[in-house]
């Protein structure tokens, strides 16, 4: 497995081999196989890596050009996977000179087909891409992502995470510069996930502190605080009551003398009238 881990090839490859290897028979019982070889079915394969039927025959001929892995097809039978490039895949594969691996297991019909059942997949059926290689090649210059097909899988891995929000091409740089600085050819995909899903924005944007609300200013016209213990609202039953109370006559004198006074309009100094009067209890508020 190791091997597999050095060695570039496509996430479906990867997932395949991986399989292959964790289930290859040593007594030469399990799941129906002779020794050095695994035994599964093609639904088999599909149920443990979650991966389509067509990814997983593209897989097979990428194995057995990179590690040799041949098939031996058997109708209404687990088909047996080896290795034959793998150091140690094939000892004791075959017992006897000529003799087939299905010959060499000699194991019921009943017990080879049925075994021990697949674990239940570590994999859903997702959108990713199953030929996304299982490494990167570090470069000392880094190209642009979207010409490779690292872009989806940086975009997929942000999502949720502090860098949602940062360029896609700046965490391709910023991954080829870290794997440059510790003389890394080859990095595992896995660890271009795990250093997007770490990188934090270098700079972030505070949100601007509120401005505090300045102060009210304070009224220094005399006439409006005059005209403020009268409310604006009953200014017509002010004027009426006051007219009532001390004569038309005496009310236009006083709205005048306010005039004169400070220069107001009428409508103002007759505010500032009525709040005097409310004021001096002549009329209520």
């Amino acid at each position: 497995m190791r091997l597999f881990a050095r060695t570039p090839m496509t996430g479906a490859a990867l997932r395949i081999a991986n399989t292959l290897a964790g289930y290859i028979s040593y007594d030469g019982k399990f799941r129906g196989a002779p020794c050095g070889f695994a035994a599964f079915t093609m639904k088999e394969l599909q149920t443990i890596t979650g991966i389509s039927d067509r990814s997983i025959r593209s897989a097979l001929d990428e194995l057995a050009h990179l590690f040799g892995l041949t098939i031996e097809r058997r109708h209404h039978d687990r088909h047996l996977f080896t290795f034959s490039k793998v150091h140690g895949a094939d000892v004791n594969a075959v017992r006897g000179e000529g003799l087939s691996p299905a010959e060499n297991a000699d194991i019921s019909y009943e017990k080879r087909v049925t075994g021990s059942p697949p674990p239940p997949s570590l994999y859903t059926r997702t959108k990713s891409n199953n030929d996304t290689p299982s490494s990167i090649q570090i470069l000392d210059w880094a190209g642009s992502v979207y010409q490779t097909p690292f872009a989806a899988i940086i975009e997929d891995a942000k999502k949720g995470t502090e860098a949602a929000g940062m360029d896609t091409q700046f965490l391709w740089k910023g991954f080829h510069m870290l794997n440059v600085r510790h003389d890394r050819a080859i990095a595992p995909l896995s660890w271009l996930v795990a250093f997007v899903r770490k990188a934090k924005p270098t700079f972030q944007h505070k949100p601007k502190a509120p401005v505090p609300a300045a102060p009210p200013t304070a009224c220094t016209d005399p006439v409006q605080l005059m005209a403020r213990p009268a409310p604006f609202a009953n200014r017509a039953f002010h004027e009426s009551d006051l007219r009532r109370a001390i004569g038309p006559d005496a009310y236009e004198q006083r709205v005048a003398a306010i005039q004169s006074t400070y220069n107001a309009p009428r409508f103002a100094a007759q505010l500032a009238v009525h709040g005097q009067a409310v004021r001096e209890g002549t009329i209520d508020r």
